[in-house]
């Protein structure tokens, strides 16, 4: 056998076992995802108030103290924002807003607009978008006590998981790396830093892609004349912690807002420049700062993104940046350890 052909099927073996290992993780997180989603995003945020829990306690203020405290301010902070905001829009659609206005509005736009359709033909699309309404509506309505405790689980379980991590965090990864082999331990503790090095970097970088995407969004609907900027634009930079779903989510709700407050030309645009801003955040802004933070060039985060989305979808898009940055980080550490450190040296110091 050549030996070209023998090392091409070598590596197509292993390469072929790795693919496999990947994708049977990547279903398994999707499987569990009531669990892995709450523990992504209990890591990313106490990535996030690991350095303020640092800095309270430099200044003097016991753990117990510090760490209660800045979990009351996070969780009252994020509450009470995204909870004026979604009430000021939910108020502006339910209380004020003319709904069979809007409807004969977008009738009219459609007969006498750049659509040209006659009458009866908006009279028909009205009445298979109340039936695709209709039914939508129903099938929430069976599913939405399911739907509305998972989403609270999941909540609860992020908020205790942050708390016990920012608290407890050191003391939970010494556990990690006291059940190692004694000569791996001073290893598997630097790799286990870089890779929350490599985590925190990633929360910072979504956290300034989103603040930029929120006032993207924001100037874009205030140029508009839309209401509600603001409250779309804060809840714009929350939803950019969750990958497609939460971009998507919130440009739905911009349209329909300029479509009930100001007319349909309006929604048109606000759809067009809420996806161009979108597009130019998910495809250039966030790998662009993403990318320096975790060490990761954007081509590559890109095509982890897409990647994790086709194998795992929502879950997949999640985990797949920071666990890909993660992993990079941690091989790079054990690589650059085993390679400067003899083995011999290794048994040393595990043993000391």
């Amino acid at each position: 056998m050549p030996a070209w052909l023998d090392l091409m099927a070598g590596w197509a073996w292993r390469v072929g076992v790795a693919v496999i290992a990947l994708y049977v993780i990547a279903r398994a997180l999707s499987t569990l995802r009531l669990v892995t989603v709450p523990l992504l995003f209990a890591l990313v945020f106490s990535a996030l108030l690991w350095p303020l829990r640092r800095r309270l306690c430099a200044i003097g203020l016991p753990d117990a103290v510090a760490v209660g405290a800045l979990m009351l301010l996070a969780v009252g902070s994020v509450v009470g924002v995204v909870g004026l905001a979604s009430y000021g829009i939910v108020d502006q659609l339910a209380n004020d807003t003319d709904w069979a206005a809007t409807r004969s509005e977008i009738e009219r736009w459609l007969i006498d607009g750049p659509a040209g359709l006659s009458q009866t033909e908006v009279a028909g699309l009205s009445d298979r978008a109340e039936d695709a309404l209709a039914s939508g509506l129903l099938s929430i309505d069976i599913d939405r006590a399911r739907l509305v405790g998972e989403v609270l689980g999941a909540l609860l379980l992020t908020t205790i998981l942050v708390y016990f991590f920012v608290r407890d965090g050191e003391r939970l990864w010494h556990g990690v790396v006291r059940a190692a082999r004694p000569e791996r331990q001073p290893v598997i503790h630097r790799a286990g830093g870089a890779a929350f090095s490599a985590l925190s970097g990633y929360a910072r970088g979504v956290a300034i892609a989103g603040v930029m995407d929120g006032i993207g969004i924001g100037l874009a609907l205030w140029l508009l004349g839309v209401p509600l900027a603001l409250p779309l634009a804060i809840l714009t930079f929350f939803a950019s912690f969750v990958p497609i779903v939460g971009a998507t989510s919130i440009g739905l709700l911009s349209v329909v807002v300029a479509m009930v407050t100001v007319g349909p030309e309006a929604a048109i645009l606000t759809g067009v420049a809420t996806l161009a801003i979108q597009q130019l955040e998910g495809n250039l802004i966030l790998p662009a700062v993403v990318g320096p933070q975790v060490g990761l060039h954007p081509a590559v985060i890109l095509v982890v993104l897409a990647a994790g989305g086709v194998v795992a979808g929502l879950v997949g898009a999640l985990v797949a940046v920071p666990l890909a940055a993660m992993i990079t980080a941690a091989v790079g550490e054990i690589r650059a350890a085993t390679r400067n450190v003899p083995e011999a040296n290794l048994r040393d110091v595990g043993a000391a």
